[in-house]
Parts: C-alpha cells; sequence; structure tokens
C-alpha cells in the first residue's frame, strides 16, 4: 500500500475504507515501506471536505486517479512519486478535514464570514493532525515523517507543531494561509526540543489570494501580514522560495529538475498545477542531495522576494483557462 487516506473530525481520526481501525490500516500500510522511503503526510486547504462527495479530497488531490477533471484538480500522491499500489516509493498519507462553512448562515450564526469560521477551525484541526503524527512516530520508531499543506492546510501544519514533541522533519507550505506573527509563534511555542525545516512556497502569482486572506481572516493587528510576503525569514530554519521568479526558475532547472517557466497572473492552484512544481517538492521530500535548507540558503535568489503585485507589472499572462479575475475567483475565500 502507497497511499492511506485518514479522516479527521470532532471525535477523532478514522481510516477511509472498510477495516480495521486507524493503528491497525497504519501498521499495514507502513510495513510495505522500505526504511530510507518517505512518509509524507498531505494536507489540502479551504473548501474541500470528506463529508461532501463532490468536494472529497481523498476522491480528488488525494487520489491516483480524481473522480473528475479540472484545472485545479491533480493527483498529489502521483505527482510526488508514489505508486498506486507499492509500497517501496513510500507511503503518503492523506489528511482531511471538514475546511468548508457556508457564508451566510455563518455569518448568522458566528457574526464572521464562512472562511473566518474556518481559519479558527483550522487550529482545532492541528491538534487532530498532532495526534497522527503521534501515532505513525510510535509506528515508525525512528523514521522521518514530512508534511506537504495547501493554503489552510499551512495553517492546520503550523497548528500542530505545539502540541509535539517530536516535530516533522520537513515542512512544505505552498501559498500558507496564515498571518507571520502567527506563524512564528506557532514554530517558537512548539513543546518539545527540534524545528523542522519549513520550504515556505510563495507566489506573486498568489498576491491577490494572499490580500483576500488579509481582509477575511480574524487578524489581531492591522499590521499583520500574510506569510506569502515572506516576513518570517529571519527563523534559522524556515526559508522562502518565491516560485514564480525567473531567476528562482532558472536556478531549479540548472539542478535538474525541470519546472516550467511560470505565467500565470493570479492563481492559488499553481503551487501545484504548475508544470514540473511536484517535482521539485520530490526533490525536497526524497532527500536528494542539496535541496536541505542550508544549502539552498547559499544561492542567492532565495535571499529575497519581490514585493507584492510585482507579477502583475511583470505582465505575465494567465493559462489557467479561466479570466485572471473572473467572479469564481473573487469570492472564493468568502463563499462556500
Amino acid at each position: 500500500m502507497a497511499y492511506l487516506g485518514i479522516t479527521a473530525s470532532d471525535d477523532g481520526l478514522s481510516a477511509v475504507g472498510d477495516g480495521p481501525d486507524v493503528v491497525s490500516r497504519l501498521v499495514r500500510a507502513l510495513g510495505d515501506v522500505p526504511a530510507d522511503a518517505p512518509i509524507v503526510i498531505m494536507i489540502h486547504g479551504y473548501r474541500f471536505h470528506p463529508g461532501i462527495a463532490q468536494v472529497d479530497p481523498h476522491r480528488l488531490l488525494f487520489s491516483h486517479r480524481p473522480d473528475r477533471t479540472g484545472w485545479k484538480i491533480r493527483s498529489w500522491p502521483g505527482g510526488l512519486g508514489f505508486d498506486e499500489h507499492d509500497g517501496r516509493s513510500g507511503l503518503a498519507i492523506g489528511f482531511a478535514w471538514p475546511a468548508r462553512e457556508k457564508h451566510l448562515p455563518s455569518l448568522l450564526k458566528r457574526r464572521c464570514t464562512g472562511f473566518a469560521a474556518v481559519y479558527d477551525r483550522a487550529a482545532f484541526y492541528g491538534f487532530r493532525l498532532a495526534e497522527l503524527v503521534r501515532m505513525v512516530q510510535r509506528l515508525a520508531h525512528g523514521r522521518s515523517i514530512d508534511v506537504i499543506a495547501h493554503s489552510l492546510g499551512a495553517r492546520v501544519a503550523l497548528c500542530a507543531l505545539r502540541h509535539l514533541e517530536t516535530v516533522p522533519e520537513r515542512m512544505i507550505l505552498l501559498g500558507a494561509a496564515e498571518f507571520d506573527a502567527r506563524a512564528r509563534e506557532h514554530v517558537q511555542a512548539r513543546a518539545g526540543a527540534g524545528t523542522p525545516q519549513i520550504y515556505n512556497i510563495t507566489a506573486r502569482a498568489n498576491d491577490f489570494y494572499d490580500v483576500m486572506f488579509e481582509t477575511f481572516a480574524p487578524r489581531r493587528r492591522w499590521s499583520d501580514r500574510a506569510v506569502g510576503l515572506g516576513p518570517v525569514r529571519d527563523l534559522p530554519h524556515w526559508l522562502d522560495i518565491q516560485i514564480d521568479r525567473q531567476d528562482v526558475t532558472a536556478w531549479i532547472n540548472a539542478q535538474g529538475v525541470r519546472l516550467r517557466p511560470s505565467e500565470v497572473r493570479f492563481c492559488h492552484w499553481s503551487f501545484y498545477t504548475r508544470a514540473g512544481a511536484f517535482d521539485l517538492y520530490q526533490a525536497i521530500l526524497r532527500r536528494r542531495p542539496g535541496w536541505d535548507i542550508a544549502s539552498l540558503r547559499a544561492a542567492p535568489c532565495f535571499v529575497r522576494q519581490e514585493p507584492r503585485w510585482s507579477g502583475f507589472r511583470s505582465g505575465r499572462v494567465d493559462v489557467t483557462g479561466k479570466a485572471p479575475l473572473g467572479p469564481d475567483d473573487l469570492t472564493d475565500l468568502n463563499r462556500a
């Protein structure tokens, strides 16, 4: 087995499909994985929900053969190099949580947008994620565990850190929907020793969505900014990688990873739909030489980020198949 689906709810964790409990399923799955193969927990972002078939991440992002096609849908396990059945490629664990809330009922009941309600909920599911990480650590003692998360899934991943004594080795955050100050607190308030290597994958193509996030997510101070601007760079185990910078793409290509040049002006999903993006994450997660943070810090292209809206000024064109600022995208953060 190369994939195991886990659903998190208010009541706890459950494994997808019929059969034994989570621990038994993990034992069986880990038994097929060699000691040098990766174990990666994948976390989706906003608007997915394991209890709604049409947006169930187990059937879409986490499936080798998604139930439907679409420009936002890609197979994460396939992209990350996990074979559908062969455990020798490693184990991909899909962590699904209820990241969807209807807008109007949330306003009436909680006096906040549906997105703000899901943002708050993500902290609790960070606790559930920590439960899963501890479970895997106990069953695969001494093995490295990594995390890859998109959007609000990155907040779930960061919130889990304060509940762990032994943290994941690597965390790849794609278009993270979290504030800079809170990200710093998550990292610094961890319960035990050690800090994961955090690869904060940013893009100027995500600027519009970062602004929407700052508008609708509950923030404590007006000075709080999304981590997409790269303000946490002074943490020793944190590296910002602006994936749509031309010199960053050129450097990645020079290392043998064929990342296609970015051509999108506004897109929140190009972090995993862009050709070659998963090859980059594979290089990190499969521990290819030179992809640790200490080595990457030596490359000049990772020293700084371009300012917000520079992607708009650069004249990039949109190739997502939709208008750059269509009505569906404009309301993606505040409607469900």
